[in-house]
């Protein structure tokens, strides 16, 4: 992992991933390798809060668990950050979609259909936005 991110525990969110330094908006925060998942998503239990769709954006085609920070990037409705395939295949591009300054968390935005299926998985959990 770069100087550029560190992971620690937030307040709300569990842990979380910070700005090292300043970044720019549409720098490349990290690049992180895809491990493919094959096991089926009913099984994977706690894991499955962890998965991607691959590719984003696209036609789903398999699960994939992002190295680095990758899975650990928390959802914000305002996100200073984006994740979308690289050109690279097997990996996730972070980018900053807005100026994220030192020690402020990295937050991308999952979607509304994650926060819906995560209301029928966990009834309990609360979305938590900045």
């Amino acid at each position: 992992m770069s100087k550029q991110i560190y992971i620690k525990q937030t307040p709300a969110k569990g842990m979380g991933v910070f700005a090292g330094e300043d970044i720019k908006s549409g720098e490349l925060i990290e690049k992180c390798y895809l491990i493919k998942v094959d096991t089926p998503q009913e099984h994977l239990g706690n894991i499955y809060d962890y998965v991607f769709n691959y590719p984003q954006g696209g036609k789903f085609q398999f699960l994939v668990l992002p190295l680095g920070g990758g899975c650990v990037y928390n959802h914000d409705d305002n996100n200073n950050a984006i994740w979308e395939t690289s050109k690279e295949p097997m990996h996730f591009d972070y980018i900053a979609v807005k100026d994220i300054k030192k020690d402020e968390e990295i937050c991308t935005h999952y979607g509304d259909f994650y926060w819906n299926h995560m209301a029928d998985r966990k009834p309990g959990m609360k979305k938590v936005t900045n």
